[in-house]
């Protein structure tokens, strides 16, 4: 009996292959490449990334399961990694642990990585929030979190069909357990928030220096939600247009209009880091002279019931923040949002409580008049702090331009009897709005894609 050796699979030449291909499309002159394989190009480059990215990390987690570092006297598979890559032995130590749990845990997050659906940044924001889910989560309702999760992540399950980068993905990741359990889902955002936010008191820093040339030069690193805050009053003042922003006071009246001096865009000569420069300087220009003077001194939009915000304070009877339990910690009772769309931890909230003004998210609401039919040209305060809870950009789905630099659109014009109501407005960006009113342009809601700006079929004459 004759016994047939069969040839060891090795996966060597098609990676060699792959990389050999590479080359020579490197040795291609791109100048006379067509412009329409441009972006065709740079999508299959994304994809082959993945899936180089992908492999690596499962020959990381091979060669850690045959020990293979020992035949080299290293000290472990990331050292051994390290050395013949010229990379850190803490970049291999992180692949190694992601490798592993994409192998034992997260099949539909590795097959999509696998496929190059997925980038190396939304991976990590899947298999992190996967791993603070509640200890009560069964395998099966964590299996469905993460498929709905990477449908989120490759488009497949969003209305647009757009994929979501790792930043949006990162706040849909917070509710993951929805689609399987609403309890689940609240314990698991609280959970959340609540690492994120103690990790983020812990890194917050500021760091100021004197450059003896007339200029100061700083960095700094703060938690998310003060960031959020700072962003929407620097956003706010560096808009390019100044009209019907916070412009009206509570009742509507106008007190200030258009403001010539701020600038209009790329053409007011500045960068938008320039642009961001001096809003801080204005925001420091304008700080109180006389100390903050309590409710005054933040106005917060909630999207959190009055019971729950309240309901811990009405039991102890402490209203000094100072004494409060560590909300972050297993009593975490819940979250809110706020106006800018950033997900707070309740703990947090209940602390800003203390010093801010607190605007229920009530629409149509009987002491914030948010409907004004014709009683008014221009959409408030409010209607903008309302329309803000569900737009967090320009309207427009391809724009990402922030809410604070937008225009309240009337859908029906107001010249055409539309009414200054919440159903008939949508933020739009300057560039946006030029364009709605411009009849080469068709203003138009997709039902998947959102509102979308198309131009309009010329007819020949």
């Amino acid at each position: 009996m004759t016994l047939t050796t069969l040839p060891i699979p090795t996966a060597a030449p098609a990676v060699a292959g792959a990389s050999a291909a590479l080359g020579e499309a490197h040795a291609i002159a791109l100048e006379h490449v067509a412009r329409e394989e441009l972006g065709r190009l740079l999508e299959t480059l994304a994809v082959v990334e993945s899936q180089a990215e992908s492999l690596r990390l499962k020959v990381l987690a091979e060669a850690e399961r045959r020990q293979v570092a020992a035949d080299d006297a290293a000290t472990g598979t990331d050292a051994w990694a390290a050395a013949l890559t010229g990379t850190t032995r803490e970049v291999n130590a992180g692949g190694l642990h992601l490798a592993e749990l994409l192998k034992t845990k997260y099949h539909h997050t590795r097959e999509a990585y696998a496929a190059g659906q997925l980038r190396a940044d939304q991976v990590r924001v899947v298999v992190r929030a996967a791993e603070q889910a509640p200890l009560e989560t069964t395998p099966e309702q964590l299996a469905a979190a993460e498929e709905m999760l990477v449908n989120k992540a490759t488009g497949v399950g969003t209305r647009s069909g757009r994929p979501m980068n790792a930043k949006r993905l990162r706040q849909a990741a917070r509710r993951m357990l929805d689609v399987v359990d609403r309890d689940l889902a609240d314990k698991h955002e609280a959970i959340m928030l609540g690492r994120e936010s103690r990790r983020a008191k812990h890194e917050t820093y500021l760091a100021l220096h004197d450059n003896g040339d007339g200029t100061y030069s700083g960095k700094f690193t703060i938690p998310e939600l003060h960031g959020s805050l700072l962003r929407t009053a620097l956003e706010t003042l560096s808009a390019p247009r100044r009209l019907n922003k916070a412009r009206t006071g509570p009742e509507g009246e106008n007190f200030s209009g258009y403001d010539e001096s701020a600038p209009t865009g790329p053409d007011h000569g500045l960068s938008g880091w320039e642009v961001a420069g001096n809003a801080l300087c204005e925001l420091i220009e304008h700080l109180p002279t006389d100390g903050w003077n309590g409710a005054n001194a933040l106005t917060l939009l909630v999207t959190m019931t009055a019971e729950d915000l309240t309901r811990d304070l009405a039991a102890t009877g402490d209203l000094d923040p100072t004494t409060w339990p560590d909300w972050h910690g297993p009593h975490e009772t819940g979250t809110a949002k706020l106006d800018t769309g950033t997900r707070v931890a309740a703990g947090d909230l209940r602390r800003l409580a203390c010093e801010a003004g607190l605007v229920p998210a009530v629409l149509n609401s009987q002491s914030v008049p948010l409907d004004l039919g014709r009683t008014k040209r221009l959409h408030t305060h409010h209607q903008r702090k309302a329309l803000a809870l569900v737009h967090d950009t320009c309207a427009i789905g391809t724009c990402e331009r922030p809410f604070a630099w937008t225009e309240i659109h009337h859908l029906l014009p107001w010249s055409h009897h539309g009414d200054t109501d919440l159903d008939n407005g949508i933020p739009l960006c300057s560039w946006h709005h030029h364009r709605a009113h411009d009849p080469r342009w068709h203003l138009r809601q997709h039902p998947l894609r959102g509102w979308e700006l198309k131009a309009r079929r010329r007819t020949r004459g």
